[in-house]
């Protein structure tokens, strides 16, 4: 990993998120409810890419069937 000190608050924050958290689902949740707290806080919106044929358009069976075949 490349370190310089713009990064540096980037990494602490992650490291925090890491060691609160007991899964990679726990440390997702937690990542997006505190960049959630600091959109808020300094007045902005986060928005999210709607893209075909990525992850975050496929709706739960298409992402499961996915994982699936990508197992075999």
């Amino acid at each position: 990993m490349i370190y310089s000190e713009i990064l540096e608050e980037k990494y602490r924050f992650q490291a925090k998120r890491l060691a609160e958290s007991a899964s990679i689902d726990d440390y997702i949740e937690r990542s997006h409810r505190a960049a959630q707290e600091l959109a808020k806080e300094y007045g902005f919106e986060l928005k999210y890419a709607d893209l075909p044929g990525t992850k975050l358009a496929m709706s739960r069976e298409e992402i499961d069937k996915a994982i699936e075949e990508a197992g075999r």
